[in-house]
């Protein structure tokens, strides 16, 4: 007989934590001036991807609608300054059954946010407190495409992403 095991995976970081794309990331890690940076509330994880602070949030878990806002500033960078990807104050907003992922354009005008891409999501599990949202789909819109300088088509799979929000 063996003993019961204490609990199943740890949870995992509070926030939005993404890899964008593991490919892009491997690229960018080959060049010889290939350059990432987080801060502002984002962090690096020891796996590789990026984890974004929580913010505000206004999310109905009966409906499976609202906003949940995170805060942080990543950027990559390479080529001598030819190539430039930041992602700013990631948004998620959901609606029935799917969600969009945006980011700030750092203007503070109008336009303020762009989607980068959609969502496709479950609800929710509640767990320890939290509502956790494990490997949601996400393919990259035609505003996001723009921001990888069309390497991606609009609609193409990225790194799937997990959310953790206090409940």
């Amino acid at each position: 007989m063996y003993p019961a095991s204490a609990s199943s995976a740890p949870l995992p970081p509070q926030g939005l934590t993404w890899g964008i794309k593991r490919s892009f990331m491997e690229y960018i890690a080959g060049l010889p001036d290939g350059a990432v940076s987080a801060s502002g509330g984002a962090s690096l994880t020891d796996s590789g991807q990026f984890c974004f602070a929580p913010a505000s949030s206004e999310f109905d878990p009966a409906r499976g609608t609202g906003v949940l806002r995170f805060r942080g500033d990543v950027r990559v960078a390479g080529h001598h300054g030819m190539m430039f990807v930041r992602l700013l104050d990631p948004w998620v907003e959901f609606t029935a059954g799917h969600g969009v992922l945006s980011i700030s354009t750092g203007d503070g005008g109008a336009n303020e946010r762009t989607d980068v891409g959609t969502l496709r999501t479950a609800a929710p599990r509640n767990m320890d407190g939290f509502l956790v949202w494990e490997h949601v789909d996400v393919a990259v819109s035609e505003a996001g495409s723009e921001l990888f300088d069309g390497q991606y088509a609009a609609g193409q799979a990225m790194d799937p992403l997990v959310i953790r929000v206090p409940a």
